[in-house]
């Protein structure tokens, strides 16, 4: 088994180093990080590419198993296509808790609107991933909560920077959604999907 030793590197680095050694050497694969981010991370990433990920803990680190493919699924019907589920999947990035700049009252209200008027929409978009200051609007306390519930029940996925919920020390308190690192957002920026960034 291959060994990779990713403590203490920053986002993305650690899922970079990851795709590299499984370009490398294949499956069956053992990443050792420090953070939860990181495993979660590296985990997502593997499933990502329908790996078997596992991790347990030894001390402080976490030791992220790789292994072969998972057998391959009966292919399951497809869902009915929805305004959502459309072939082209706009992505929203949101960057901070406020829309525009001026007033940081008067941003904090048009955000909330404007995510309140999203779940209105016909057309929402296929994904929004939470950035910076962001990340407030995903995790306990946010007014918008209720609203990005609905989105998401109606398939929109919401992401927020690991890094970011780490900064704000919000890691335990995200409420909807998942986490993601900035691979996955160069990936679904850099992707074939239009792009709205606020």
């Amino acid at each position: 088994m291959k060994e990779i030793d990713c403590r203490g590197l920053n986002c993305p680095e650690p899922v970079l180093r990851t795709k590299k050694a499984l370009e490398e050497h294949g499956p069956d694969l053992l990443c050792i990080v420090n953070s939860k981010t990181a495993r979660e991370n590296i985990i997502r990433f593997a499933r990502s590419r329908d790996l078997e990920a596992s991790w347990e803990q030894k001390g402080t680190d976490y030791h992220v198993r790789i292994l072969s493919p998972r057998e391959a699924k009966s292919p399951s019907p497809r869902p009915e296509e929805t305004p959502c589920s459309s072939r082209e999947k706009r992505v929203l990035l949101i960057g901070g808790d406020a829309l525009g700049r001026g007033s940081g009252e008067l941003g904090l209200l048009l955000m909330r609107n404007f995510i309140y008027t999203l779940t209105r929409t016909e057309s929402p978009p296929g994904t929004i991933i939470f950035l910076n200051a962001g990340v407030k609007l995903t995790t306990a306390g946010s007014p918008v909560l209720e609203e990005l519930a609905r989105l998401e029940e109606r398939g929109v996925e919401i992401l927020s920077c690991g890094t970011c919920l780490d900064y704000y020390r919000l890691s335990d308190s995200l409420s909807v959604g998942k986490v993601c690192n900035m691979y996955d957002i160069v990936e679904l920026l850099c992707g074939e999907n239009p792009v709205t960034i606020l």
